[in-house]
């Protein structure tokens, strides 16, 4: 029996800005509007699909905490999401933990809960876009295919990804790093930590930022990693 494993915070996201309508008042005035019927009806939408895309028996669902470690890492760690939240955001997130048991953990996201289920486990498929789930080692449903990524395979992506960063996380990576060069980096001078603390040195970044970058890059695959670090 196999459970699908769904990131609460991006259905609800993706289900509240969906559910928009904008109202055109004549004159100066338009508004926005939601309802609770189409808010629940997407959500529970995304629930089914994920449940038949994945041909799993039963759903799990994680949701992020209001608090973050990462933040304690980075205080700038997702600062530049400045842009508003959708309508009906909070109300989903209600729906999904009162009708499907979302569930939380203190301090950690739904990325991390959902890591922490899915490693090398796999009984648990985690339904997901977001590349960041490469990381992880798990079976992982992305873009109409099914991935069994191995534990190897995880960590040369974290490695790829602490190199490159994140914008969307508001995480710079070693400066000067893309993706193609990164990779080649890692080609030539051989996929190991080692490998990518030279990458910062040679950015004329520390040792510190590139324990940080690899640290905020980290999916938790057990609540062990919340001390993880690339240098042990």
């Amino acid at each position: 029996m196999k459970t699908v494993l769904i990131d609460g915070d991006q259905i609800a996201y993706l289900c509240a800005f969906a559910c928009e309508h904008e109202i055109d008042w004549g004159e100066d005035d338009i508004t926005l509007t939601t309802s609770k019927f189409d808010l629940s009806s997407a959500l529970d939408s995304q629930i089914k699909k994920a449940l038949k895309e994945t041909e799993a028996t039963s759903a799990r669902i994680a949701v992020s905490n209001a608090e973050n470690f990462r933040k304690d890492i980075y205080s700038d760690y997702k600062a530049n999401r400045t842009a508003r939240k959708p309508l009906g955001l909070k109300w989903c997130l209600e729906y999904l933990q009162e009708k499907y048991k979302a569930e939380t953990h203190i301090g950690i996201e739904a990325d991390d809960l959902i890591g922490i289920w899915a490693a090398n486990n796999h009984d648990n498929i985690i339904w997901a876009t977001d590349k960041d789930y490469l990381t992880v080692p798990c079976m992982l449903y992305r873009c109409n295919e099914l991935l069994i990524i191995s534990e190897e395979e995880a960590d040369h992506y974290l490695r790829l990804q602490t190199m490159v960063g994140d914008t969307a996380d508001n995480y710079k990576g070693a400066k000067g790093f893309g993706e193609k060069t990164a990779t080649r980096w890692l080609e030539e001078h051989g996929d190991t930590w080692e490998s990518v603390a030279a990458a910062f040195k040679k950015a004329g970044q520390t040792k510190e930022d590139f324990i940080m970058n690899a640290r905020l890059a980290r999916i938790l695959r057990s609540l062990k990693d919340l001390d993880w670090s690339p240098d042990e």
